[in-house]
């Protein structure tokens, strides 16, 4: 194939050391030429006829390079001679150029030699174009085929990855779910045992209540059963233990709204989680279904560039199962708060069902010590009243003793007046009937001193059984006072106490 420098280089003026053996006798045509061409000035008869132009068989058509032919000058065969004439002409490679042109006058012009427009015409006719075209045209077919292979790889490339990122999407969409129903659940489930709290504080007021009011009613009760037994003791205990529940209850109230303000908190948080990622699974399954033959597709300059908000793909995940941890970590606050809530409930109600048995008992005891001591006082003061019916009993017959007592003093001291002042003389002597008179007289007199004694010590006791029996009395009187309160008003009130039941059910 021929090269850029054999093509436009003459090798009669830049001869090459590589050229072949076989082009010696060329080279000496062309000397011989030259030297005609430089001949002396014209003489006559030196016009020689036209000499026929021989060429090789197979050679190409007179219009194509010949192999015969050269791109100097000299071969044209101009002499110094004609309206040409201007010497030398010099045709090189640079045949064209400014500077090197030939020799123009009024006539013609002698610019490219005949080797050169015949090669001009094997270039003119040469299928460059053609070629290239064809060239072009397949490799254009083959790169479009290339392109659209690849087009259509990239394609399905995003399309699995899109039904990737679709399927990784629905599982965490599928676990923010399940996260926000059950921290749904939770908050309901936390709503409902704070809504058991609020009633177990509103329902404390009752036995708070009853405990006041059994105290209110035991001040009540007459002085000498004003005391500080266990029943009291056991009321008041009741009433602290009634603050001291609604301070734990209260406390935990305050716990349950705190963690009520966090679950809603964290509900919120997972809420916009789920929201993000349900736009974006619907983006992406949407932009799945389309495929460059959509009506829906659009030229958006610009877009294939990170946006400025764009987060890494560890960065997602790791906010992804953060967002589901924390909510999670929230949740099972949430669940411990609701077990120590109820545990705070039962336990409450059952310490307050454990201290309202021991009231009652000691109430029981209290009222049982009480019916006892009432039904002996009852006793006594039977006993007292039948006392006082025999004292009574008694005066009389002192009094009926005391009567005869002086009817027999009188006896005796009308025989003594009769004897010392109706006998005269000698005859009122002391004998023995005289002694026998006075002895008597004061063994009478000692007897009534004696039966009077009686009387009195009679009439003292009746006086001291009569002040023990209004003693006995009003004792009697506080007692059943005492367990009209206990046993009749404070146990009507009591039964209301409501029971662990109630406040876990509340």
């Amino acid at each position: 194939m021929e090269t850029h420098d054999d093509k436009f280089s003459c090798p009669h003026i830049c001869p090459k050391t590589d050229q072949p053996q076989d082009s010696t006798n060329n080279e000496m045509e062309m000397s011989t030429r030259r030297e005609n061409i430089h001949a002396a000035p014209y003489v006559p008869g030196m016009i020689n006829p036209p000499e026929p132009k021989v060429y090789p068989p197979g050679a190409p058509p007179r219009y194509l390079p010949q192999p015969t032919d050269s791109t100097s000058g000299d071969i044209l065969g101009m002499g110094p001679i004609g309206p040409w004439a201007a010497g030398h002409l010099d045709w090189t490679p640079q045949a064209g150029c400014t500077g090197v042109r030939p020799v123009v006058d009024k006539y013609s012009i002698t610019r490219y030699s005949t080797g050169e427009w015949r090669k001009n015409n094997l270039y003119t006719l040469t299928p460059r174009a053609t070629d290239k075209a064809k060239a072009l045209e397949a490799q254009t077919k083959e790169d479009i085929d290339n392109a659209f292979q690849n087009l259509n790889t990239k394609l399905d490339d995003s399309n699995k990855k899109l039904d990737k990122r679709i399927k990784e999407l629905s599982k965490w969409k599928k676990e923010v779910e399940k996260t926000l129903d059950a921290m749904t659940e939770e908050i309901n489930t936390l709503d409902k045992d704070r809504a058991k709290l609020k009633g177990a504080c509103r329902i404390l007021m009752m036995p708070e209540a009853i405990s006041r009011e059994c105290l209110e009613l035991r001040t009540n009760r007459y002085e000498p059963d004003l005391v500080r037994d266990d029943a009291e003791q056991e009321l008041i205990k009741e009433v602290a233990i009634v603050g001291e529940i609604r301070r734990v209850f209260m406390n935990t109230l305050a716990k349950v709204e705190e963690q009520m303000a966090k679950n809603k908190a964290a509900k919120s948080s997972i809420e916009f989680d789920w929201s993000d990622k349900m736009v974006s699974l619907k983006v992406d399954r949407n932009i799945a279904t389309l495929s460059p033959q959509s009506n829906l597709i659009l030229y958006h300059p610009g877009v294939a560039r990170w946006p400025e908000n764009a987060t890494t793909l560890e960065y997602w995940e790791h906010y992804c199962a953060e967002s589901i941890r924390n909510c999670e970590d929230v949740r099972k606050q949430s669940v411990q708060l609701r077990g120590d809530l109820m545990t705070t409930i039962l336990r409450g109600s059952q310490d307050m069902k454990l201290q309202a048995d021991r009231t009652n008992a000691a109430l029981a005891e209290t009222v049982e010590a009480t019916e006892a001591l009432c039904d002996k006082l009852e006793e006594n003061l039977k006993d007292n009243l039948q006392k006082i019916a025999d004292i009574e009993n008694l005066i009389d017959y002192l009094k009926e003793s005391l009567r005869k007592v002086e009817e027999q003093n009188k006896c005796v001291m009308t025989r003594l007046f009769a004897r010392n002042y109706d006998r005269t003389s000698v005859e009122n002597c002391r004998d023995e009937a005289q002694y026998a008179l006075i002895a008597e007289a004061k063994f009478i007199k000692e007897t009534a001193e004696s039966l009077n004694d009686k009387m009195r010590q009679a009439a003292a006791v009746l006086s001291e059984l009569k002040k023990y029996r209004g003693d006995l009395e009003k004792d009697i009187a506080c007692k059943r006072k005492s367990l009209n309160i206990d046993k009749d008003r404070c146990a009507r009130v009591r039964a209301h106490m409501p029971t662990p039941e109630e406040f876990a059910a509340a």
